[in-house]
């Protein structure tokens, strides 16, 4: 009798310590439909090393574009339900790195998160009349979402070489600080230059998920083929130059009013 209850606990041990191998080395492809599953809408594509450490050679959101490739390192916590990980995606033109804790079904707390991205990847802006260019850098020490939208958020960074491509040519802006905050929703962006560009450029931005307000304040500082078509483009100019625009737009309708 005795044999027999060692030879089930000896067992039982060895069935356990196969599953806790088995989810210690678990493949990340293995776990790749549970992971769907989890993260809605979020698709991967070449998946390869382990559910801990791994990496993505695509991940795509549904009805958008693809964002790169995505490379992890998932804390062993997980097995306790407490979802802690580093993210690294990276592209051509972007990379956006930092830590992600899953606090809810619905929300994400990210920390230290850095962004580099190629201005260009804005597009064609039609309001603006023009195309940015330049490198964008941003770095967030906090940000919380609830279903991708950040409730609150800290950021800061820079525009550096900084352009709109315009029909008339290339206006240069120079560097351009931005800084973003943001609480219960509601994000609340400056922009405003370090003197160098042949625009002077200062503007802020009111954004949540029911609508927008942007106010651009823009004064030439010098002679430049681009500068005086793309500003009358965008609207009248005072006498002295200077140039001041509002945007506004919402979910149901998207308005625009211009004052100068």
């Amino acid at each position: 009798m005795e044999l027999a209850v060692k030879r089930w606990f000896t067992a039982l041990a060895i069935v356990i310590l196969i599953l806790a191998a088995l989810v210690w080395f678990m493949p990340a492809s293995w776990a790749l439909p549970l992971l769907q599953a989890q993260w809605r809408g979020v698709r991967m594509e070449g998946v390869s090393g382990t559910v801990w450490e791994g990496r993505a050679e695509q991940v795509s959101i549904a009805g958008g574009p693809q964002l790169g490739s995505l490379a992890w390192t998932l804390s062993h916590r997980a097995l306790l339900g407490q979802i802690r990980a580093h993210v690294d995606l990276t592209q051509p033109q972007l990379h956006l790195q930092g830590q992600l804790q899953r606090t809810s079904s619905t929300q994400i707390d990210l920390s230290d998160v850095t962004l580099s991205m190629d201005a260009s990847m804005f597009g064609p802006q039609p309001m603006l009349h023009g195309q940015p260019q330049g490198q964008l850098d941003l770095q967030a020490p906090q940000v919380q979402l609830q279903g991708y939208w950040p409730m609150q958020l800290d950021a800061a960074g820079t525009w550096s070489h900084a352009a709109m491509r315009t029909p008339a040519g290339s206006v240069p802006l120079g560097t351009l600080r931005l800084a973003v905050t943001g609480q219960s929703g509601v994000l609340h962006a400056t922009l405003s230059d370090d003197g160098s560009g042949a625009v002077q450029t200062a503007g802020r931005l009111s954004l949540s998920p029911l609508g927008w307000d942007l106010d651009l304040r823009l004064i030439p500082r010098r002679d430049d083929p681009a500068v005086l078509p793309w500003l009358e483009s965008l609207g009248k100019p005072a006498a002295d130059g200077t140039l001041e625009l509002r945007y506004r737009g919402g979910l149901a309708q998207w308005n625009t009013n211009r004052t100068s």
